[in-house]
């Protein structure tokens, strides 16, 4: 074999040992990052993991009123656990000279896309008066994850470098498109106003965490998308700087209800306080469970003073 040629095969063998270490590090960076938090809202880290998880709405729902508006949807969110499973397939595959682009292309999109939907959801709560800048509440491993994403695609094995541009883009397009539309569609979504509408189901507050606490699978078919009057003793108010009123019922059980009640109420709920009998009325938005405060939340929107 001619001298030229055995040079040529082992800076070939070099370049290609050097990118399946790289690879092998951003596909771990990445793994890692998605367990790290990326957001802080107020107090509370968000971690990637906590949308899978089911965290992320339980915590934006229990804490700022801003819950999922179709929490039917909920399991879809199960498909970023893909991320660091698709991440170790990768990984593997790589190490045995197979070829990784696929697995790394799928971890790297839903990685990005991720990445896109924590910063478009945290502006957000910053309108609404949560934190005091986008900056500060993002965290650096959400960064180092997004960096770790374009890395581990761009290093895979197989794939040319278009189709790789291709992945990483697709994610945050998607997902930014997804957002906007969900945001617009909320926003031109009319309803009649909940003080005019008659209550389909009216129960005291003890009663509805119960129902929940005993079975949340048939409370959230029975109760889900309906307007519901609550009755009993407020557990805790959070008055919001965008001028918007939190309450909360908290019985003895690991359960919740959370009522954000309208801004445009603020002169008639900004009086309540915790220990005052009251009657609220909304649309029940499900239930959300959160791992790491290990309790439920029974959510409402659209919430007013009941007459």
């Amino acid at each position: 074999m001619p001298v030229l040629d055995i040079i040529r095969m082992n800076k070939t063998n070099t370049k290609t040992g050097n990118k399946g270490i790289l690879h092998v590090l951003f596909g771990i960076l990445l793994i890692v990052t998605f367990f790290l938090p990326w957001v802080s809202w107020e107090g509370s880290a968000i971690s990637g993991y906590s949308m899978p998880l089911g965290d992320f709405f339980a915590t934006s729902g229990s804490k700022f009123g801003l819950d999922n508006p179709f929490p039917q949807f909920n399991f879809t969110f199960l498909i970023f656990w893909l991320i660091p499973v698709l991440s170790i397939a990768s990984i593997l595959f790589s190490l045995q000279k197979k070829k990784s682009f696929l697995f790394a292309a799928i971890a790297g999109a839903l990685s990005l896309s991720l990445v896109v939907v924590f910063i478009l959801f945290t502006k957000t709560l910053l309108t609404l008066g949560v934190g005091k800048g986008l900056v500060s509440m993002l965290k650096p491993w959400i960064y180092l994850h997004a960096i770790a994403a374009i890395g581990f695609v761009f290093t895979a094995t197989g794939g040319n470098t278009v189709k790789k541009l291709v992945w990483v883009i697709i994610g945050p397009v998607f997902a930014f498109a997804g957002f906007m539309f969900i945001e617009n569609y909320l926003a031109k979504e009319t309803y009649k106003d909940t003080a005019d509408v008659k209550a389909d189901y009216s129960v005291s507050a003890t009663d509805l965490i119960r129902e929940f606490a005993a079975n949340d699978t048939s409370a959230n078919n029975k109760y889900r998308e309906k307007i519901i009057a609550v009755n009993g003793i407020v557990s805790q108010v959070e008055i919001k700087l965008d001028s918007t009123v939190n309450v909360k019922f908290v019985d003895t059980t690991k359960h919740f209800i959370n009522f954000p009640l309208e801004k445009s109420d603020f002169e008639k709920t900004k009086s309540i306080k915790a220990g005052d009998n009251i009657s609220l009325k909304g649309s029940c938005s499900g239930s959300d469970y959160s791992m790491i405060l290990d309790s439920t939340s029974i959510n409402f929107k659209r919430a007013t003073l009941n007459k």
